[in-house]
């Protein structure tokens, strides 16, 4: 310490003003801003948590209010305590996607039918995982999949040469119905996540012995269009969505 005191001492007066200049002033300014930077971080982050806070008390507040209407429409001697291990994993998952009016309303039909005695025995606790892992348009295909118990689907291919064999052009093919509102590929990754969640299974080694079942997907636009780009070249290969038991529940439990 006495040896940096004896060197400082040894540096002349103008010297040391130039070296603050150059040298230690731009420090000590970039370290202050990184200090004031550090606060201001910190509080943007807990601004947006506060908000979401607000809003998720706000949700609460709605969601009594739409389970209420929910549980009027159950007769009050059916009307039993909920199970916590159901109804608040609900809650918190309900916070998030009280947007998503497709997915609010299975953790509301799910909530409203574990406090209904008449229907209790049919809530798996599993629902709300399930719930969770799927999106919008996963609830749209599965309910529109389910008003009959098979429901028919195509794979498309294209010939290629004898080494490797044929080459996949669209997995799963639907009719012309489902893709009013969505692209091939969402119709594809969604059946494909919903037959994940153990709620469809597809099956492209059975088919329908009435031909009749595949005129929708025969007909559609989509397969004119790969009709006229591959011609010749293009398969059909047809096979069958059929529902599970499981699936069925979660049907009757969460899309009433």
């Amino acid at each position: 310490m006495n040896e940096l005191k004896t060197i400082l001492n040894t540096i002349p007066e103008e010297m040391k003003k130039e070296i603050y200049n150059d040298a230690l002033k731009p420090t000590m300014q970039e370290t202050g801003k990184t200090l004031s930077l550090i606060p201001r971080v910190i509080k943007n982050a807990f601004a947006k948590v506060e908000m979401w806070c607000d809003k998720r008390e706000f949700v609460v507040q709605k969601f009594k209010i739409e389970l209420q209407k929910k549980l009027e429409k159950i007769e009050e001697e059916n009307i039993v305590d909920a199970d916590p291990s159901i109804f608040i994993p609900s809650v918190q998952a309900i916070s998030y996607t009280w947007d998503k009016e497709e997915i609010k309303q299975l953790y509301l039909n799910l909530m409203a039918s574990d406090m209904d005695k008449t229907a209790k025995d049919k809530v798996h606790p599993s629902f709300v995982e399930i719930i969770k892992q799927m999106s919008c348009t996963d609830v749209k295909i599965f309910t529109k999949l389910y008003k009959i118990d098979y429901y028919p689907v195509c794979s498309l291919f294209i010939k290629a040469d004898e080494q490797y064999g044929a080459n996949f052009v669209l997995e799963y093919l639907l009719p012309d119905s489902f893709y009013d509102f969505l692209s091939e590929k969402q119709v594809v990754e969604s059946l494909n996540n919903l037959e994940r969640l153990n709620l469809i299974k597809i099956d492209m080694n059975i088919k329908f012995i009435d031909k009749g079942n595949y005129e929708n997907i025969k007909n559609c636009k989509i397969i004119q269009k790969y009709k006229e780009k591959f011609g010749e070249k293009l398969i059909i290969k047809k096979g069958v969505i059929k529902t599970t038991e499981y699936g069925k529940s979660f049907l009757d439990v969460c899309c009433k």
